[in-house]
């Protein structure tokens, strides 16, 4: 049909709204070209599952490798016809890539069509292309395109999506069947032949891609489709899951989306249906035991309708009997299942290949549904009438011939830092491994750096520049679980080695917890260290697990002991003295040794080993408020959290619709070596006041932490009224990372020097901020009232500048 559309890639785009599109729009006959700046054809890109599960806003996991078949700066843009621009994270960092917003700025200026969904309305809005147009998004972007000029269109549903001129625009993937069917009308397509009712057998488990890129594929023709599930009922969701090679004999799993089905099985009439098609997974395994199952493929087939299986699919059609005599392919390990059931095995190479045998089509797995959705036997229209897309009769439309550019500003700026590790009084060594529990590496790392101590780290094996895995323990009881969960925290970056290390230069010695020192308190160096410390009465902070080398070393013997319960029988045989904690928040000191519980303890450890190194904090009579949000930068809210509580001030968490107790989930973000962060799950963060009622004239500053929460607390009024109060009383106000587009939001920025995440700058600049670069990323300013960070490592800086704000000082 001659079309050709350029999808517009970067890490950590949304999973769907790349996948959805890129294959879609093929399986209509339309050439797609994937493209990411930086990376060359056959490069992957990155991306994230963003999904809803009950918290403020979406979940973030990692999704497919979304495979890249064309180079950027080999790209013609004059010869497509339309782009495309995905959401999620990527759209932050593309925003601010020149080469990018030329890209949109070409296809803008020329009229032609340009379908962007979710976040990926950033760059349309850096790029100056929504002035004056009609616009909608998800409603976290929604104070940057007012600044840009657009006209917003709020988003009744998530599935909205507001066409004005050659600007299409999506809330989020829940509307890529109307986003994709007005992308197709703008190229000049015409649909016939998709009044048909096609039917999903779903089930827990399925293949992500498998269930919902042909699923909105067919919602995108115009077709009726339903998703059922035995056992469950229109609403009702099905977990899904993403199949993946990466570099493993066989697929690796990992979560996916949660898929919602748009109809009950029970009472289900199949004769209403036209078509029926099974995704792959590990869902077939189990359906194809139920017979009711069974009964409903045999009814599509021996009616002689459509059936589309692809991948683990077949192992349903062989359990039903349906696949003797015909010809047939799936993924290779369902090929005994395909043979057993008496079908002619077609064998799947390329991977994407599919066939049409009669009434039957059959796909590999994933990256062949191009073919799968519009085989030619099979088409839309379900083997009797085909529908076409036809392209004659294209029009351009011209939008206005729009200009942006960014200033650079190159400003004197007070940098009121209190830090005094330029010329620090004392030094302590952290002594780290693989697995250490992330917050008692970091927390007390960053806390004794802020209050002017010099740390260096170090990990027997390892050499400056090297990086410590870290472990995330949670607390049982947030999961129902007995004891602690475990997941993959920060990656941690050493500044010392430890072989060149000289004990003698130091003033402390740090033990963080985690399982490295289960494996460390058996390293000889790392006992004799420990035992240089003990002999000399120098300080020595261990936490939860840490006094596993405490214990080896034989520094407890007759001294007082905290820990977690199930360290106290090894205490108890190395000679120490036990004290049961009553809470986790516990801390022991004896001489010049100091235990605690895990890292709820750290205010009171914390300080404990500052006091041991002879410091004196004054001017900390402060009641500090942090502003909360699920899925806040982990670190970016504990670091500076329990470094002001180890000052001695009262500090309190608030969320919005949340009370005392309740917990936050956290983020926690990484660069892993693709163009931008990575995501996991972080901690859970428990709060420690209401936010109702909250009587903001009690404090004396105000924290916000970045991260996720950020996006969606700039659009609540009491938040930004919040944030208004603090800064026209001219109190201390510290933003960090993705905190600033709260205070963009709430226009307090109008006026002031700035800095932030870099992809936060289009938020700042919009806001009325000079703007100050982040170079390094760790560096912080202060401009009268109102302290800026763009990132974690920033942290000593961070809190320093926030204590000279508040007269907090800690002297030896």
């Amino acid at each position: 049909m001659g079309k050709s559309v350029l999808l517009l890639c970067g890490d950590y785009m949304e999973d769907s709204e790349a996948m959805v599109p890129f294959q879609a729009l093929q399986a209509y006959g339309i050439a797609v070209d994937a493209a990411c700046p930086g990376k060359k054809a056959g490069d992957i890109c990155r991306t994230a599952i963003h999904d809803s599960a009950g918290y403020q806003t979406y979940t973030e996991s990692r999704g497919h490798n979304f495979t890249l078949n064309a180079t950027f700066d080999e790209v013609d843009f004059g010869k497509y016809d339309g782009l495309v621009i995905p959401g999620g994270r990527a759209p932050e960092y593309l925003s601010m890539n020149e080469s990018v917003l030329d890209c949109v700025r070409k296809f803008s200026d020329s009229g032609k069509p340009i379908a962007s969904v979710c976040h990926g309305q950033l760059i349309l809005a850096a790029a100056n292309s929504v002035k004056g147009l009609k616009c909608t998004a998800y409603p976290a972007v929604k104070p940057v395109l007012i600044d840009a000029g657009a006209h917003w269109v709020e988003p009744e549903t998530m599935k909205a999506c507001v066409a004005d001129g050659n600007i299409i625009t999506g809330a989020t993937y829940e509307g890529h069947p109307e986003l994709i069917q007005l992308f197709v009308k703008a190229l000049g397509g015409k649909i016939t032949g998709s009044d048909k009712k096609i039917l999903f057998l779903c089930g827990d488990f399925m293949e992500d891609y498998e269930v919902t890129v042909p699923f909105q594929s067919l919602e995108a023709l115009g077709c009726h489709v339903d998703a059922v599930c035995p056992k469950k009922k229109a609403g009702d969701t099905c977990p899904t899951a993403v199949h993946d090679f990466e570099g493993d004999q066989t697929y690796s799993e990992k979560p996916g989306h949660s898929f919602t089905l748009t109809a009950s099985y029970e009472g289900l009439d199949a004769s209403n249906y036209d078509a029926l098609v099974i995704p792959g997974g590990r869902a077939p395994e189990y359906l194809a035991l139920d017979e009711t199952v069974i009964a409903l493929v045999k009814e599509f087939m021996h009616s002689k309708k459509p059936v589309a299986s692809i991948c683990h699919g077949q192992q349903i059609l062989a359990a039903a009997g349906v696949l003797k005599g015909r010809k047939c392919t799936a993924y290779p390990a369902v090929k005994l299942n395909v043979v057993l059931g008496g079908a002619t095995w077609l064998e799947p190479d390329p991977i994407d290949r599919c066939y049409t045998d009669e009434n039957l089509v059959t796909g590999a797995a994933w990256p062949g549904h191009p073919q799968f959705i519009s085989h030619d036997d099979l088409s839309i229209g379900c083997c009797e009438c085909i529908m076409w897309l036809d392209y004659k009769g294209f029009g351009i439309l011209l939008a206005p011939a729009i200009l942006t550019h960014y200033l650079e500003f190159d400003l004197d700026t007070r940098n009121a830092s209190a830090m005094a590790n330029c010329n620090p009084q004392k030094k302590v060594l952290l002594l780290c491994g693989d697995f250490m529990e992330d917050y008692e590496t970091m927390v007390p790392f960053q806390a004794l750096q802020a209050y002017g101590i010099a740390v260096d780290t170090v990990c027997p094996g390892k050499k400056a520049g090297d990086c410590c895995r870290t472990v995330i323990q949670d607390p049982g009881a947030y999961h129902g679980y007995k004891t602690y969960t475990e997941k993959l925290g920060h990656n941690f970056s050493l500044n010392a080695s430890f072989e060149e290390v000289d004990f003698s230069k130091y003033d402390g010695l740090l033990l963080p917890g985690g399982r490295a020192p289960e494996y460390l308190a058996i390293n000889e160096s790392v006992l004799d260290c420990v035992r240089k410390f003990s002999e000399s009465g120098k300080p020595i902070g261990s936490i939860c697990h840490g006094h596993l080398i405490l214990a080896a070393a034989g520094s407890v013997k007759g001294r007082k002991c905290t820990a977690l319960h199930g360290l106290g029988p090894v205490l108890v045989d190395a000679g120490a003295h036990w004290i049961e904690p009553e809470t986790r928040m516990d801390s022991v000191a004896d001489g010049n040794l100091i235990t605690g519980v895990m890292y709820r303890a750290h205010p009171a450890y914390i300080q404990l080993f500052v006091k041991a190194l002879g410091g004196k904090v004054t001017g900390s009579d402060k009641r500090i408020l942090f502003l909360c949000g699920d899925f806040m930068e982990d670190y970016e809210v504990t670091v500076p959290f329990q470094s002001l509580q180890a000052l001695g001030c009262h500090v309190d968490g608030v969320s919005p619709e949340k009370k005392t107790g309740d917990i936050c989930p956290t983020a926690v973000h990484e660069f892993e070596g693709d163009q931008t962060y990575s995501e996991k799950p972080g901690h859970n963060f428990v709060l420690t006041a209401s936010y109702e009622g909250l009587d903001a004239s009690s404090y004396d500053a105000l924290v916000i932490p970045g991260g996720r929460a950020a996006e969606y607390l700039a659009l609540d009024e009491t938040v930004v009224a919040l944030v208004k109060e603090f800064m026209q009383s001219r109190k201390p106000v510290a933003s960090i990372g993705h905190g600033q587009q709260i205070l963009a939001a709430a226009g307090v920025l109008k006026g002031r020097k700035c800095t932030a995440y870099p992809t936060v700058k289009l938020n700042v600049v919009l806001g009325g901020a000079t703007w100050l670069e982040p170079d390094p990323i760790a560096r912080c300013y202060t401009d009268e009232n109102l302290v800026t960070g763009a990132a974690w490592p920033g942290h000593p800086e961070f809190v320093s500048q926030l204590m000279a704000l508040l007269g907090i000082q800690v002297s030896f």
